[in-house]
C-alpha cells in the first residue's frame, strides 16, 4: 500500500521555530515549501541542504504565494509583528488566508502568543498599552483563520522563548549580556512560562499528523515553568558566572507600567502560567528543560555571553 506524502507550507521557515518545524517534517519525509528574501542566507541554506524548497520573495508579492502554495494542503502560519504598526499583522494574515482558501489548503496551524489567552479576561493586560494592540494583532490572525471555515485548524500560543536569552534574540534584551543583570517586574517567587522553539515545532507536527484530534484548539505552550533566580542560576551554571536579578518595587512597577513597554508586558508575564496546562503538554510530545536548551545549545550561550 502506498503512503500518501504530504506537502507544507510553512511561514518564517529561517525563523528558529519555523526552521526547527521545517527539519522535523523533512525527517518525515513531507515536502515543505516556505518563502526567503536571501536564498543565500545561513538559514536558507541549512533547509535547502535538507530538501526543502524555497521561492525568493516576500510575504507581500501574493502571486509568488500563490504559485509557492499551490498543491500544498498544510500551512504553517508565523508572522511578525510591525512594531509601529501593530493592527499590519492581523491584515497581512487575512491576504494570505485569502490566498491559501484560493490554493486549496485544508489545515492551517497558526502560531500567535499565549498572551492571546489572557485577552477578554478582563484581568492582567493594561487597556489601550503596547501589549494589549501587540496581543489584539495576534488574536487578529486567529480571527481571521476561523472566519476563513478550514477543514482542520488549530492555534498554538507560545509562552516567552528559550532563544530569547541566546543570539540573535538577545539584542531585545542586551541588559543580562552585557551587564550581567535582569531587571524585572516579575516577582521572585513567580513561575515565568519558557518554550523551547523546537517544542513549538513538535506540537506543530503533531497537529499536522493528526488533523481531527487538534481541530479548533488553541493550546498554550511552555515547556518549563520557572522562577527568575531559578533561570539565571542555570544560564549561569553554563556560563560559569554569577547573574543576578534586580526586581523591580510594586511602586516602580506601577510609575513605570504605562510608559515602559516591556514594564507593561512582564506585568502581564507574571500570569502568563496560569494558561498553560504543563500535564496536558508533557503527554503530547516530549518538552525540553532549559537545562537540556542551554547544553544543546552551548556553542550558542558561548557565543552570546563568553
Amino acid at each position: 500500500m502506498s503512503s500518501v506524502t504530504h506537502t507544507a507550507f510553512i511561514f518564517s521557515a529561517t525563523g528558529s521555530q519555523g526552521s526547527a518545524l521545517c527539519q522535523q517534517l523533512r525527517d518525515l519525509d513531507w515536502n515543505v515549501r516556505a518563502t526567503t528574501r536571501n536564498l543565500e542566507s545561513p538559514g536558507a541554506r541549512k533547509l535547502r541542504n535538507r530538501g526543502v524548497q524555497f521561492t525568493q520573495s516576500d510575504w507581500e508579492d501574493m502571486d509568488a504565494l500563490r504559485n509557492s502554495m499551490s498543491g500544498c494542503e498544510k500551512l504553517y502560519l508565523c508572522l511578525h509583528p510591525k512594531l509601529d504598526d501593530l493592527d499590519y499583522e492581523r491584515r497581512q494574515a487575512e491576504k494570505i488566508i485569502k490566498v491559501a482558501k484560493e490554493v486549496g489548503i485544508k489545515q492551517v496551524v497558526a502560531s500567535t502568543s499565549l498572551g492571546v489567552s489572557m485577552l477578554g479576561t478582563g484581568i492582567h493586560i493594561t487597556p489601550n498599552s503596547f501589549m494589549a494592540k501587540h496581543l489584539a494583532g495576534k488574536k487578529g490572525v486567529e480571527q481571521a483563520v476561523i472566519d476563513a471555515n478550514f477543514e482542520h485548524w488549530m492555534f498554538l500560543r507560545p509562552a516567552f522563548f528559550m532563544a530569547n536569552f541566546l543570539e540573535p534574540k538577545v539584542h531585545r534584551y542586551p541588559e543580562l549580556r552585557d551587564k550581567g543583570t535582569w531587571t524585572t517586574a516579575m516577582t521572585a517567587e513567580g513561575k515565568f512560562a519558557l518554550i523551547d522553539h523546537v517544542d513549538i515545532a513538535k506540537v506543530a507536527t503533531a497537529a499536522f499528523q493528526d488533523p481531527e484530534k487538534f481541530h479548533g484548539r488553541a493550546i498554550g505552550l511552555a515547556s518549563e515553568l520557572l522562577t527568575i533566580p531559578e533561570i539565571l542560576d542555570r544560564l549561569g551554571d553554563v556560563i560559569q558566572r554569577p547573574l543576578e536579578a534586580v526586581f523591580m518595587t510594586e511602586e516602580e512597577v506601577a510609575k513605570q507600567k504605562d510608559s515602559n513597554v516591556f514594564v507593561n508586558s512582564q506585568i502581564a508575564m507574571r500570569y502568563m502560567s496560569e494558561y498553560v496546562d504543563m500535564e496536558e503538554l508533557s503527554r503530547l510530545v516530549p518538552l525540553t528543560t532549559f537545562k537540556q536548551f542551554l547544553a544543546r545549545e552551548e556553542d550558542i550561550v558561548k557565543r552570546t555571553y563568553l
